[in-house]
């Protein structure tokens, strides 16, 4: 089992979690499991999509359930399920490390100090 594998114990505590495939037409989804060990691999490592190993199965396949899951609240159940079940909640961490921004993300509109420093307001 790969680091970034659930283990026995977190799948028996979340499938219950996964909803059931409902279209009839089409192939037999994947197994929930292994799509759920590929998202967490993409996560955990930081990857492109693109990059996700051929043992979890088309990528492609593991970002449609990924954000379909993420619009029906599904990965946020999990997420608050195994929440519940940590034993020491007094402090959470999240390592920043993983969030990936573009040098110019901070939000300000280009140019936007130029303008407000060549408005000179009129004197009375």
């Amino acid at each position: 089992m790969c680091k970034y594998e659930l283990t026995d114990y977190q799948w028996s505590q979340i499938k219950d979690l996964i909803p059931p495939k409902t279209s009839t037409c089409g192939r037999a989804r994947r197994d929930p499991r292994e799509l759920l060990n590929a998202i967490i691999w993409v996560l955990r490592t930081g990857a492109p999509w693109c990059e996700l190993p051929e043992k979890y199965g088309p990528w492609h396949t593991a970002y449609n359930n990924f954000r379909k899951w993420t619009c029906e609240g599904v990965l946020e159940n999990i997420f608050k399920k195994f929440a519940s079940l940590a034993e020491d909640t007094d402090e959470v961490q999240i390592d920043s490390t993983y969030v990936k921004a573009h040098q110019h993300s901070a939000g300000a509109k280009k140019g936007d100090l130029q303008r407000k420093e060549s408005v000179v307001p009129e004197a009375d």
